[in-house]
């Protein structure tokens, strides 16, 4: 379902509009930083009107429809055993990221703009995090959980009528994800997201699509929330450590020297990392724990600052870019399988 055309369009720019520079630089900022947006950067763009939640959602629903063709023809020519094209290929990569930034720039401030267009549309089976989630990568699936957290009680009309639905595992997993972002962050809510997580997770036929695992990562972020952090704060550091020990050392050194602490460290590694947001981990999903700590942070500190963000993010390398896209081939063999009831 596409609903950047039911958003009136924004005027066209003139060469000659003053605006015209801020607005390349948004895009350069958006499209051209890809896993190394910096924190200083972030907030350049959260100030500057060009970036308003609903333009920001614009180019969020036409990045994703974009980005997705893209994808598909890249992924034909790998299953060729065929070479992309590298400029197309990074490309794609810098655009993966571009989702997670602009949800975050989406979803801010006020959006009772999105309550009434969802009101008006009444989508059935779309999400605004879900083409965030295709892209397997975990700091992409996490900016768009924390983002649409925000969103409240028309979050949690979308990501349940999900639940409610036949739907593939990954669907399902963006939706629990998405649930839990809302749960923690609107507590309200809490009892609302927990019962629709615990009714899908009732209805289960089989081991496909880890309900189970789902669900319990779910209670052990709401229920144990001390617990979580420290599971998947350990998680972090493991993910640190996997860098080498030198590597890691070297790290935690530099970040020393601007004043961040080895806690703030450790997140920002997982924030930085091009790992599936799908891994199960020891009957756990990590990057449903690690809301425990994300959800309590602010948009720009969901990114590192500048003097370390090189040292905290994983390096794009073509090698790189074909073990993502492995993810998105394996989705694709799944589709025609039955779908959850």
């Amino acid at each position: 379902m596409s609903t950047a055309n039911a958003l009136p369009d924004q005027p066209a720019r003139r060469p000659s509009d003053p605006e015209g520079p801020r607005c390349a630089r948004h895009q350069w900022l958006v499209f051209g930083s890809g896993e190394r947006l910096s924190r200083e950067q972030f907030r350049e763009l959260s100030s500057t009107d060009v970036a308003s939640g609903v333009a920001a959602f614009k180019e969020l629903m036409h990045a994703s429809l974009a980005l997705e063709e893209r994808r598909a023809g890249i992924l034909s020519t790998i299953s060729r055993s065929a070479r992309p094209d590298p400029v197309e290929f990074l490309s794609l990569w810098l655009d993966a990221h571009a989702l997670g930034h602009l949800a975050l720039l989406a979803f801010r401030g006020d959006h009772a703009w999105f309550a009434e267009m969802v009101r008006e549309l009444k989508p059935v089976s779309w999400t605004p995090t879900h083409a965030l989630v295709c892209e397997r990568i975990m700091s992409v699936a996490l900016r768009g959980a924390v983002a649409v957290g925000r969103l409240g009680s028309t979050a949690l009309e979308l990501y349940g009528r999900i639940l409610e639905s036949p739907a593939q595992p990954l669907e399902h997993f963006d939706a629990v994800l998405a649930l839990a972002s809302v749960a923690l962050q609107q507590p309200a809510l809490a009892p609302a997201a927990r019962s629709a997580v615990e009714e899908w997770a009732s209805r289960a036929t089989s081991g496909l699509g880890f309900r189970k695992e789902l669900r319990l990562s779910f209670e052990r972020v709401l229920d144990d929330p001390g617990l979580a952090r420290a599971w998947s704060l350990a998680w972090c550091r493991d993910l640190l450590e996997r860098r080498g020990a030198l590597e890691a050392r070297a790290t935690l050194a530099v970040a020393e020297r601007f004043g961040a602490s080895e806690e703030e460290i450790l997140l920002l590694t997982a924030l930085g990392h091009s790992g599936d947001c799908a891994v199960l981990v020891d009957g756990l999903f990590p990057t449903i724990l690690l809301l425990s700590h994300v959800c309590a942070r602010s948009a720009d500190e969901l990114y590192a600052p500048a003097a370390i963000v090189r040292h905290l993010s994983d390096r794009w390398t073509p090698q790189l870019g074909v073990d993502v896209l492995r993810r998105s081939i394996a989705d694709a063999a799944e589709r025609p399988r039955p779908a959850w009831s």
